[in-house]
C-alpha cells in the first residue's frame, strides 16, 4: 500500500510538471511525460519477482513444467512490454501507431500461446476417463 502512494505521487508530480511544461515547449512536456512512465515502468518490473514466485508455486501445484512456467512469465512480460509501448505512442499522441503496436503484440501474444494451449488441452484430455 505505501508503495502505491509513492507511484500515485510521482505520477501525479511527474503529469503536474509535464502539463506546466506543454504550456511554454511542447516536446518538453512530452519528454517529461515519457520519461515518468519509463521510470514508473521499471520500477513495476522490479515487483515482478512477486509475480514469478506465484507463478513458481502455481506451477509445482498444478503439474506444469518448467517450460510452461517459463512461456508464461515471456507472456506475461510480452504483455506488459506491448502495453506499456501503446500507452507511450498514445501519450505522444500517435493513436495510429499506438493501435498498430497494439495488434502486433496480440498476434505475437496469439502465436507464444498456442504451445502452452496444447499442453493443457493434453493436461485436460489425460484426466478424462
Amino acid at each position: 500500500m505505501n508503495e502505491l502512494w509513492k507511484i500515485s505521487g510521482f505520477a501525479l508530480m511527474a503529469a503536474l510538471c509535464a502539463f506546466a511544461l506543454k504550456a511554454f515547449h511542447r516536446q518538453a512536456g512530452m519528454a517529461v511525460g515519457l520519461a515518468a512512465g519509463m521510470m514508473l515502468f521499471f520500477f513495476a518490473l522490479t515487483q515482478f519477482s512477486h509475480v514469478s514466485s506465484a507463478l513458481q508455486q502455481l506451477s509445482a501445484r498444478t503439474g506444469l513444467g518448467s517450460d510452461s512456467l517459463s512461456l508464461l512469465i515471456k507472456l506475461l512480460g510480452m504483455a506488459y512490454i506491448g502495453e506499456f509501448a501503446v500507452q507511450a505512442c498514445r501519450d505522444a499522441g500517435e493513436e495510429g501507431l499506438a493501435l498498430k503496436v497494439s495488434l502486433c503484440a496480440k498476434m505475437l501474444l496469439v502465436g507464444k500461446t498456442l504451445p502452452l494451449i496444447g499442453e493443457i488441452s493434453q493436461l485436460t484430455l489425460s484426466l478424462l476417463p
